[in-house]
Order: C-alpha cells, then structure tokens, then sequence
C-alpha cells in the first residue's frame, strides 16, 4: 500500500523539514509510527486501512534523510539529532502526549524522545529495538565502511544486493527497496553509525530507567534479545511466524500486538 489513505504535510523544523502523513480519527492519543534504518514510513501505510485503526489518529513521519524528508549535508543525523526534530514536530502536530511506535532503528530515536521528554510520550511500543552499541545486523554492515565508500559504492551494492533478492519473491526485500531507493546514503551511514556508538546511559539502560507503559515487539524467528532485560515491567510479545519485518511477514498479529499494548 502507498500513502493514498493518507493526508500528506511537510513541517520545516529547525530548517529542515520533515515530509509526515496523518490519518484523521477520533478515539485515544495520536500513535506516531517512526521506521527503520533505510525505510520510510511506507512501513505503516497500510494502518490506516486496517480495521483496529480506522477510528485512530495516525501520524506517521519520514525521519530526515529518509522517505520525502529534507537531507541537508550539514546536519548531524545522530539518533539524539533525529529525536530533537521529531520532538519539535510533535510540539507542532500532536497537540497531546503520543503513543510511540518504533521499528528497529528507531526505536532508539523513540527512546531518546522518550527519555528526555516524558511528558510527550504516554507509552512506547518498540518493535525490535537495537538497545545496546555495537548491535545492529544491517547497521553493522553500513558502519564497517567507511562513509565516503558508502557513499561511492556500498549504498549502490546494498540497493542492488536487496533487488536481486525482490526479483526472486522475497516480499521483505521488495518491501525495503521501495523505500530504501528514496533513502539518503549520507544519512544512512551517518545515523548507522551514531546507532552503534557507545553511550551512558545506553539506552537498554534508558528503557530499562522510564516509569511509562512500555513493549516489546520481537518477531519468533528473531532471537531473543541479549542481554536480556533486567526488568519485568517492560512487557515482551512474540510475533509468531515473524521475522525482523514482521509487519511484512505477520502484519495481523503486528498492527494487533500495537493496538493491545496502547489499550492496556
């Protein structure tokens, strides 16, 4: 599905402007919906079609650099950088505190928001989160090079890596190459970077530390998360028949689990 059940807006916040769509409904705090590594907010699109959101309000937003979003050169694109944008955003558009939903890379952007600004989110619900440096499958693959090689060459490679396999059926891989295409290679790099760098607190430990309502997403076919928490506040739900893109591979039992954990 592409962004047509959906209301388009561009917000410029602090010179850089955040291309976010909306779907108009009436029933609890908006659910803000920010994506992964490469991705786009192509990656929720299709909630707002689905019958457990039809009367929420959704905003979903392209990270800079990423989707329809401004990539300027002289900007950071460290995950507190991408939060602090996205809290300006949300000051603008939310008018409440948000249920904040996180895929992978962003997940730590949300953690970030949420940490710093708790009286904007209400509860977070993080599907695969990368909590501690160093971690990160593709994340690790960007960063092990150098970002003008990314740049030159790696990004091309990763393109064309994830192509041949959509041109065999794989429905993830043709899934991420919609947006991966739209994606900055400067931006990618630079945030895979920041994601795996080292931190205090980390923000395992950040998650761990926050009193809000909080989820974990894992799909079954993705290991369990290591280290472990050291809470049992934090709630944990598997996926079944999921892997990383679990919106992809079990999209019912995703947008369900999302819509579970902002009920309770």
């Amino acid at each position: 599905m592409n962004h047509s059940e959906l209301r388009s807006h561009r917000s410029t916040i602090d010179a850089v402007t955040l291309a976010w769509y909306e779907h108009g409904g009436e029933l609890g705090s908006p659910i803000v919906c920010l994506h992964g590594l490469g991705a786009s907010s192509l990656d929720f699109a299709w909630l707002a079609t689905w019958p457990a959101f039809r009367h929420m309000r959704l905003l979903l937003i392209d990270a800079a650099g990423h989707g329809a979003s401004d990539r300027p050169d002289d900007w950071p694109y460290s995950i507190e950088a991408h939060a602090e944008l996205i809290v300006g955003l949300l000051r603008e558009i939310a008018g409440t505190p948000v249920a904040l939903v996180g895929h992978s890379m962003v997940c730590s952007m949300a953690i970030a928001l949420a940490h710093r600004h708790p009286g904007l989110v209400d509860r977070l619900v993080l599907a695969e989160p990368n909590l501690d440096p160093g971690t990160g499958t593709l994340s690790g693959h960007v960063a092990r090079q150098r970002e003008e090689r990314f740049v030159t060459r790696g990004y091309a490679a990763l393109v064309y890596q994830t192509e041949r396999t959509a041109a065999r059926g794989d429905l993830v891989a043709a899934g991420f190459l919609q947006s991966l295409r739209l994606a900055s290679p400067m931006v990618i790099h630079r945030s895979a970077v920041s994601l795996r760098a080292e931190r205090l607190p980390t923000f395992h430990e950040q998650l761990e530390t926050m009193t809000l309502p909080r989820t974990l997403l894992r799909g079954k076919r993705t290991p369990p998360l290591a280290p472990p928490l050291s809470t049992t506040a934090i709630q944990q739900v598997v996926i079944p028949g999921a892997g990383h893109q679990m919106m992809i591979d079990n999209p019912d039992a995703f947008a369900t689990s999302i819509r579970t954990a902002i009920d309770e």
